[in-house]
């Protein structure tokens, strides 16, 4: 007969056993993914390639007209893009850009707020990458933003609260990573030029560095409410070795600040 002491070495072995099983192995639910082994390197300071535009492809079809005035300080109101909208949805945003050409803001950020996702992959300051095994976290100068991409196996939360950059769950395919984001914010838009989207927006983006002083973010955003198809859109950063990023305190430098009347002010300095 086994004694106490036997008795309980060989519940310890058993569970043990258990554990090591396939059957039997416990992994948390955090790290249910199994970890990339080699992750890529993403280091150093990256600026966007692109202007200001979300769809540069716009200004390579010579779709933006100069300002009357020949000031730069005016472009943004004599640019568009042409995204697949439905009827109602490019009416609202003919409507955006006449308000702006009659000097009334129609871009959320001339009051400070964060411009959002996808545009804040476009706006015309650098980033960097922090890859780890769990997530990439993307630094942005641009109003101070961080966002997170969880690569740990997780899935979407069943009702995420809409956020200014949404929720973003990722995978690697090879060194390239492949991005899920939804829940973003209605009341964002694409670009400068207020291009709105709705509430149902969903976006696929696969990251990868294409050379060593070059990366690149091919961005498809669907949106059943605003668009007729998938809009397919590929924004480039080129490395700056000698650049970092800055404190940005938009409070502190702003010179578009808006009037009671709804228009836009400028502050010169």
């Amino acid at each position: 007969m086994m004694n106490s002491r036997s008795k309980l070495r060989a519940s310890a072995l058993a569970l043990v056993w258990a554990l090591m099983t396939p059957m039997g192995v416990f992994v948390s639910p955090a790290t249910a993914a199994p970890a990339k082994t080699s992750l890529p390197d993403w280091s150093g300071t990256w600026n966007p390639h692109e202007r200001n535009l979300f769809d540069a492809s716009s200004l390579a079809k010579g779709e933006v007209k100069a300002a009357d005035t020949g000031s730069s300080l005016f472009e943004a109101s004599y640019m568009r893009m042409y995204p697949p909208y439905k009827p109602d949805f490019e009416k609202r945003y003919e409507d955006k850009l006449k308000a702006t050409q009659a000097g009334v803001s129609s871009d959320p950020t001339a009051a400070c707020v964060p411009p959002g996702f996808p545009r804040i992959m476009g706006t015309p300051y650098p980033l960097e990458f922090i890859v780890q095994p769990d997530r990439v976290t993307i630094l942005f100068e641009a109003f101070g933003q961080t966002r997170r991409i969880y690569t740990d196996g997780r899935k979407h939360s069943a009702d995420p609260d809409p956020t200014y950059n949404g929720e973003s769950i990722g995978h690697w395919e090879g060194d390239t990573l492949v991005v899920d984001t939804i829940a973003m914010r209605a009341d964002t838009v694409f670009d400068v030029t207020g291009a709105p989207h709705s509430d149902a927006m969903h976006v696929v983006e696969h990251i990868r560095r294409k050379s060593k002083t070059l990366m690149e973010d091919v961005i498809l955003v669907e949106d059943p409410k605003a668009l007729t198809k998938p809009w397919t859109v590929t924004r480039t950063f080129d490395l700056e070795p000698d650049w970092q990023i800055s404190e940005y305190v938009c409070e502190e430098n702003q010179r578009n600040p808006i009037k009671p009347d709804g228009s836009t002010a400028f502050i010169a300095k």
